[in-house]
């Protein structure tokens, strides 16, 4: 679980983050990662810059077209989960 952990700071303030899943958008041809902060339901996400093969950096999602999709694929995440969770029930 480790490997899903990533350091984020914020406002100054560097805080543990358990990466989610990850998605690319043809139609934005942004990489997109969204993740929980540890200690907190707070969920969020960000664009992903890769510079070179093994780095990158982290964008602020700027448009609410960008907020809606993710919100969107967000639920069918969450779907998924459920659906696995009543699966492991049978």
């Amino acid at each position: 679980m480790d490997e899903n952990l990533i350091t984020i700071t914020h406002d100054d303030e560097e805080m543990v983050a358990e990466v989610l899943f990850t998605h690319y958008d043809e139609n934005t041809q942004h990489q997109y990662v969204v993740f929980r902060i540890v200690d907190s339901d707070e969920i969020s996400a960000a664009r992903y810059v890769q510079t070179d093969s093994d780095s990158g950096y982290f964008e602020d999602i700027e448009t609410e077209e960008e907020w809606d999709l993710l919100e969107e694929i967000l639920e069918d995440y969450f779907d998924s989960l459920d659906d696995e969770d009543e699966d492991s029930d049978l």
